[in-house]
């Protein structure tokens, strides 16, 4: 009897023990489904994460941001050379940085019913509606008044003003003002690039010279021509937008004539600059960084001549895509020449 209560005993200890073992070996398959399921929930989070930061610094437009940079440097070197203090540098260029992000994220707010009717910003992430327009309006302003505080306190208030004025012109006079009424918008509103120069010129020297004031107009003069090729391959994109740009009122052929000549008008400006900035001290550096501005020059007048005679959409976003490259080659030259 007793050893049958035993065996009993020992039976029901091994179905216990199994029936732990069988539970621990469930539980240990439940952790193992949860642990890719927790991981991928966190690589989507991530991911999530990584899009909107995407998001946001796209609408900051970079490319127009860091040019804006790349400008305000240039006329610190031709103001002061390699003198200048690193933190002077570093604060025309993050002033200048955080207000042309904001100006662009504005703009993003601004033409957010224009980028719906548009193939080329459809997807921007207000009219994808991936982010809320008041989120992107307030993340612009943010950007914009620290630019100009910044320059405020780091700088001087000539530095900040020109900054805000950069803001002010690109927002207000050409956004909302030339932008949806006349052709020749992108010429007066060009301005608002300008200013770049000024504030970094301003920004290490107090005030403005003529050289100052001469890259400015290099500025001035370069916009025109570069964004008339955009509108030339995006023609029908403004089309759809009903924005007058100049191939929608003109027509690509007058479009493309204005285009080029507009280009044209650069070789002897930036050859002009180049000779008022240049170090003299020594002529075989002059001559030969002279030489490849030429030679810029000269394959951007190419580029000018073939628009002209296909006036086609394809040879006009050459030109657009080649001017880009044009200024900040030109402006390391002309800064080269005026250090060496």
């Amino acid at each position: 009897m007793r050893h049958c209560c035993y065996a009993e005993a020992l039976g029901l200890s091994r179905r216990l023990d199994s029936a732990n073992l069988n539970v621990a070996i469930g539980r240990r398959s439940v952790r193992r489904l949860r642990a890719p399921q927790t991981l991928a929930k966190i690589v989507m989070k991530l991911d999530g994460l990584g899009s909107l930061i995407g998001d946001y610094v796209s609408v900051m437009k970079p490319p127009i941001a860091l040019l804006n940079v790349f400008v305000g440097i240039a006329a610190v070197l031709l103001a002061v050379g390699i003198g200048v203090p690193l933190l002077a540098v570093a604060a025309v260029a993050a002033a200048g940085f955080l207000s042309a992000a904001g100006a662009g994220a504005i703009n993003c707010y601004i033409d957010r019913e224009l980028d719906r009717r548009m193939t080329r910003t459809r997807y921007r992430p207000i009219p994808a509606g991936r982010i809320s327009a008041g989120h992107i309006l307030s993340f612009g302003l943010v950007l914009s008044f620290a630019g100009v505080g910044l320059a405020a306190v780091y700088l001087n208030l000539l530095t900040a003003f020109f900054i805000g004025m950069g803001i002010f012109w690109y927002i207000f006079v050409y956004t909302l003002w030339l932008k949806p009424r006349t052709k020749w918008n992108i010429v007066i509103g060009g301005a608002a690039g300008c200013f770049s120069a000024l504030a970094g010129w301003s920004g290490v020297t107090g005030g403005v010279s003529m050289i100052g004031l001469l890259v400015a107009a290099l500025i001035f003069l370069w916009t025109p021509g570069h964004f008339w090729g955009l509108a030339i391959a995006k023609a029908q994109d403004y089309v759809k937008g009903d924005v007058p740009m100049m191939p929608v009122v003109e027509g690509v052929s007058r479009a493309s004539l204005y285009t080029a000549v507009s280009n044209f008008l650069l070789f002897p400006f930036t050859a002009w600059l180049f000779v008022l900035t240049v170090n003299w001290s020594t002529l075989i550096l002059p001559i030969l960084v002279g030489a490849i501005l030429v030679a810029l020059n000269a394959k951007f007048l190419i580029a000018n001549i073939r628009l002209l005679k296909e006036r086609s959409a394809m040879s006009a976003w050459k030109v657009f895509k080649l001017s880009a490259s044009y200024l900040f080659v030109t402006l390391i030259l002309i800064v080269l020449g005026h250090l060496l």
